[in-house]
């Protein structure tokens, strides 16, 4: 049993080891894109990308378990089984590698599986190659893969005499191997966490460099195959012309302002993404009189929509100002989301210090690669906070994140800080006891934390330089059998606050979440052309352009407008009103949505 053990292990951390080398390797060969990026701060990237070491370790020793788990009953010659096995696994992961590697010092990106499209035209994609280097390539790969499989031999015995015939034994050797999937299992899920193990594991830095460098480019290239999904043909239902010509200038730019509503054009911003505080739940004084007081002293949204059903996708919405898909999330497309607009990005630009705080597992759903991907200098999780704070499944309160010593940056320069909150979220742990309904206690509970923390900025010298932004993930159901779907569930409050403002009010144009990003840098005189789906509430075209917001769910689109709302199924392209104008016109948005997406990948 020592034996088999032994062998385990050693070959686990010989991949390991592997991994490793081959971010030292990345890391010299692409070292002129490292520029700004302390020393110290790559050598973390060692670090940080272990955890996908290790998932990725945990996926290719699994035939080497299987074979040894059957060594013990029967004689097996180890090595002839197993170097097959390792010449294939050195192969993949030494052309992940070698690709990853020098693609990366011309693209300044992470090839993944998306791009294997290119392999299928090998002369076209080795064009642009000198036929020396070309050749040198194959020569290197073959050496490495040698190499590779030589050393992994290495560690393999050539055989193991089967366990002794005893009851006791097998027993053991069962009990062993069952023990050992265990941990392989967990390796592979990424530990025991909300998320699974995702890119976003390897992400710790502002300097994308870094991130890239702690990627494991086989774990990426694998991840991505499954998440493909080819968005420019999911829709494509008609001629551009058509489209074009149903969409007419819905979203073209609009900077020009017909109201001007900010007191001055560089604020400090702070964006509080409230966990499914949707205006069937948070819109009355029983459950929100926070809210409901701070609406009447700022600028109120009175009729705006969520664009999405879920965080991952409701976060996309809001801080790039990008539409709802109904059947995939950009966010777990890391060749899509890195491509995206953001408000981050066009503050960062303007000198901002830019932070997103969350206090739970910001790698669930690849958030945290997300937010460092699209301008956010600091993106900091519940890792952040002490152990002490955890006292729910989904991590820290809401009354330790939605506090100025968290979101106010103390420096020369403008900020911008995004929260999103977490207690309004099942299983409803709070500790907080003022309504007997505890889902309708959890958003009492982050609507009192709002509260304490509006009006304790309200009492300091920031306020009147200050923005702060309320708006939810998604909505929330609020009645008995509601489902996600229901349009009224994305129905939301949007409400800005604070001495930046210049007037008070109330804001009756239908609007959603994606209108943020236009609407806020249009207000700042910045630019707003990258936000091809976001629109100016503000500017002068706004009103006279067709009223309309989108709800995406699940493999549907509800389509609002001031005279009702209709639904599209995705599945079977129908409306459900049958309205031959309305539905020309959802296919064709559709169509636009899943081909600038499409588009990103190749930006």
């Amino acid at each position: 049993m020592k034996q088999r053990l032994r062998f385990l292990l050693t070959l686990f951390l010989l991949l390991i080891l592997i991994f490793v080398a081959q971010k030292v390797v990345f890391m010299l060969y692409n070292a002129s894109m490292a520029e700004g990026a302390p020393f110290l701060t790559c050598v973390a990237a060692l670090w940080h990308g272990l955890r996908l070491d290790i998932a990725t370790a945990c996926y290719l020793v699994i035939i080497p378990t299987i074979v040894v788990l059957l060594s013990g009953f029967v004689r097996l010659p180890l090595r002839r089984i197993l170097v097959p096995y390792y010449v294939l696994i050195a192969l993949l992961f030494t052309l992940a590698f070698a690709v990853d590697t020098v693609l990366y010092s011309y693209w300044g990106a992470k090839p993944d599986a998306n791009d294997l499209i290119y392999a299928a035209q090998p002369k076209e994609m080795l064009a642009g190659l000198p036929v020396w280097f070309t050749i040198l390539g194959f020569i290197v790969v073959g050496l490495l893969v040698w190499g590779c499989t030589m050393l992994l031999r290495w560690t393999t015995p050539k055989e193991i005499p089967p366990i002794q015939r005893n009851p006791k034994f097998f027993i053991f050797h069962f009990s062993f191997f069952i023990l050992s999937s265990g941990f392989i299992f967990l390796g592979m899920r990424g530990g025991l966490s909300e998320s699974t193990a995702n890119p976003s594991y390897a992400y710790f830095s502002s300097h994308p460099f870094c991130n890239h460098s702690a990627l494991n480019p086989t774990f990426n290239m694998f991840h991505s195959l499954f998440k493909m999904q080819d968005l420019a043909k999911e829709f494509d239902m008609m001629p551009e012309e058509e489209v074009d010509a149903l969409l007419g200038e819905i979203f073209e730019p609009d900077a020009t302002l017909a109201d001007t509503v900010l007191r001055i054009e560089r604020p400090n911003i702070i964006l509080v993404i409230w966990e499914g505080g949707g205006s069937g739940m948070v819109g009355n004084d029983t459950v929100a009189p926070n809210l409901q007081r701070l609406r009447q002293e700022g600028l109120y949204f009175s009729h705006a929509y969520a664009n999405n059903y879920r965080t991952d996708r409701g976060l996309v919405s809001i801080l790039s100002g990008w539409l709802g898909l109904p059947t995939t999330t950009l966010m777990k497309r890391p060749d899509l989301c890195r491509n995206l607009p953001s408000i981050a990005s066009s503050l960062k630009a303007e000198g901002y210090h830019t932070t997103m705080t969350f206090g739970g597992d910001i790698d669930y759903t690849n958030m945290r690669m997300y937010f460092l991907e699209t301008g956010f200098t600091e993106a900091n999780g519940g890792e952040t906070f002490p152990k002490e704070l955890y006292s729910s499944a989904w991590g820290v309160p809401d009354e330790y994140t939605l506090t100025p010593e968290r979101l106010v940056k103390q420096s020369s320069v403008p900020f911008f800080s995004a929260v999103l909150t977490l207690s309004s979220h099942e299983p409803w742990e709070v500790d907080y006891h003022r309504l007997s309904d505890e889902r309708q206690n959890a958003f009492a509970y982050t609507d009192s934390c709002l509260g304490v923390f509006v009006d304790g900025l309200k009492a300091s010298p920031l306020w009147d330089s200050l923005l702060i932004i309320v708006v939810p993930d998604h909505g929330a159901t609020y009645l008995e059998g509601q489902s996600s779907a229901d349009v009224r569930v994305s129905e939301i409050p949007i409400l800005w606050l604070g001495g930046a403002l210049a007037r008070t009010g109330e804001v009756d144009a239908m609007v959603s979440q994606s209108d943020i990003a236009a609407t806020l840098l249009a207000q700042m005189h910045l630019d707003i052309t990258p936000f091809v789906f976001s629109r100016n509430v503000f500017g002068t075209k706004f009103a006279e352009r067709k009223p309309f917001a989108t709800h995406a769910v699940k493999n549907r689109l509800n389509y609002i407008t001031p005279d009702g709302t209709d639904s599209y199924d995705c599945v079977s392209h129908t409306l459900e009103s049958a309205n031959a104008a309305d539905q020309r016109f959802i296919e064709a948005l559709l169509q636009r949505i899943y081909k600038t997406s499409a588009a990103l990948s190749s930006r």
